[in-house]
């Protein structure tokens, strides 16, 4: 299977705010502060809010870029009337009265803004001290730890496009990889059907239709701009983001993401795809993380055999219109078919004896028409693609998520009760699709919110049914945390329903998350190998 070693170190975008919080309250109470803003500016980058206390009350995110209405001194001092405003949204913090620590490292220099606190001490000035000895530690560790994981999403990819995996699974390990170093919630690529129009060749963790449908104009929204300039774009509000040309609000309003970064992938002068990165919740992604992601985007991507990506591009072009043809057609049919129907509805009612007889079977017979019409139109896109796959094949997709927590991943296939014997049953194509979709979204929630140490995966089989099972050993929920609301469980409920099939959340006895996802396979499936 293509997956991360085992011994991937987790990377966490919160590190430094996690780190430094408890330090902060503990010098906000001593200081009898209202308020405490770490605000650093890395040599060469803007200012930003690197952590706040009281936490659950600050009005900026962390990594969040802000202007200052005080110039950097490195003496301590008081200042009345401080103004901390907000480079990416219309929001700002104020101090009536406010005490300014400043601190410098080996990568720059930074303040600790207390709000009306007490007077300075030299106990004060020491801790200070150690909040720049802190940070110093702190921004190196983050640095090696973001590359390490950089170097191992690079060489999962590379693994997984020099091997006999097929195109569309190197793009979801792909979204999954840049998903996982960002920790964003959604991923998704697209690549240009024509000299006009980018779409959303492949997703991850987008739930919605009209999303994943969106035809992306050059200068349209966030990787418009991107592929218009060539350069990577971020967005801290989608939907409010007046910087934004012809932006998708209403459909990305609907599929609930908040923050994006765009990346370009270039090929000389040439936009040859967009990688996305993106967030349900306010996040100010930052430079580095757009360094991250070109580097990323361009190494993953560039690296594939151009005549694939050609093929790929060709595909969309022929699912699109298969689409499109289908849907003409099946407007014009059933508009032909219902105009029928009620003449014959008519008729029957102002009949009597065979006419009516007459009347009654031909409105039955066009209602038998139109369930025709829609088996044939979905027959005609879906006929080109592959019509199983195996649970081995399932199993391979979703463990090729790169781990980004170390936690080791176990998969047992079981058929008639013995356990290996299930893993080469065949299961048609849609639905190792969406096994595929839950088991990948499961494996994310686990690694990324469980600080588990296992996750196993399971594949029972039983005469026209697939049982699959996700879990993990680690505490993911508060014993009364509901499950209702997550967008990662809403999708998974999403995806199983699609083709029948029913998804059930329970808690372990550690406190994890164990996911149960049946799926309806057909009678002869059970004993196929």
């Amino acid at each position: 299977m293509v997956g991360l070693p085992e011994d991937s170190p987790r990377w966490k975008l919160s590190m430094l705010a996690e780190e430094l919080a408890e330090p902060l309250r503990l010098l906000r109470v001593s200081m009898k502060a209202r308020e405490a803003v770490i605000i650093y500016a890395p040599s060469g980058g803007p200012l930003r809010v690197i952590a706040s206390e009281p936490l659950g009350n600050s009005v900026f995110t962390s990594e969040e870029p802000v202007r200052s209405n005080i110039q950097w001194s490195p003496v301590a001092a008081t200042a009345r009337h401080v103004r901390l405003t907000s480079l990416m949204r219309p929001v700002s913090l104020d101090f009536d009265r406010a005490l300014i620590l400043p601190f410098a490292d080996g990568h720059g220099h930074g303040e600790v803004i207390l709000g009306s606190a007490a007077a300075l001490d030299a106990e004060t000035l020491a801790t200070v001290r150690r909040f720049a000895r802190d940070i110093d530690a702190l921004r190196t560790r983050v640095h090696e730890t973001r590359h390490r994981d950089l170097d191992r999403a690079y060489r999962v990819v590379a693994r997984a496009a020099t091997s006999d995996v097929s195109l569309d699974r190197v793009f979801d390990i792909t979204l999954a990889a840049a998903r996982n170093l960002l920790e964003g919630d959604v991923a998704y690529l697209s690549l240009p059907v024509d000299d006009n129009y980018f779409v959303f060749t492949r997703t991850l963790g987008i739930n919605t239709d009209p999303f994943r449908d969106l035809r992306v104009g050059s200068g349209e929204g966030l990787g418009g701009a991107a592929r218009e300039t060539g350069h990577p774009i971020r967005s801290l509000n989608y939907e409010e983001d007046r910087n934004l040309r012809a932006a998708m609000r209403e459909e990305t309003r609907g599929e609930g993401i908040n923050s994006a970064l765009a990346v370009p992938v270039r090929d000389g002068g040439n936009v040859e795809a967009v990688l996305y990165v993106a967030s349900r919740r306010p996040r100010a992604y930052s430079e580095d993380d757009e360094r991250v992601l070109a580097d990323f985007a361009n190494a993953a991507l560039l690296g594939l055999d151009r005549s694939n990506l050609d093929e790929s591009r060709r595909e969309v072009v022929r699912d699109q219109e298969r689409a499109r043809l289908a849907q003409s057609l099946h407007d014009d049919l059933v508009r032909r078919l219902t105009q029928i129907g009620f003449a014959a509805e008519e008729l029957e009612y102002q009949s009597t004896g065979d006419s009516r007889s007459r009347a009654a079977s031909i409105s039955a017979s066009v209602d038998e028409c139109m369930s025709l019409v829609r088996d044939e139109l979905r027959h005609l896109l879906h006929s080109e693609r592959a019509s199983e796959c195996t649970l081995e094949d399932v199993a391979e997709r979703v463990f090729a998520v790169p781990s980004v927590s170390g936690m080791s991943r176990t998969a047992d296939f079981s058929s008639g009760g013995v356990s290996g014997a299930g893993m080469h049953v065949r299961v048609p194509a849609d639905i190792g699709e969406a096994m595929c979709k839950v088991g990948q979204e499961a494996v994310f929630n686990a690694e990324n919110h469980s600080n588990g140490n296992r996750c196993s995966m399971s594949f029972e089989v039983h005469p026209g049914v697939c049982v699959m099972s996700v879990s993990d050993d680690g505490r993911s929920f508060d014993a009364h945390e509901p499950f209702e609301g997550h967008y990662g469980i809403e999708f998974m409920k999403r995806e199983a329903r699609k083709v029948g099939g029913e998804v059930r959340f329970d808690r372990t006895p550690s406190g994890g998350l164990s996911v149960t996802a049946s799926f309806p396979i057909g009678s002869d499936q059970a004993v196929s190998s």
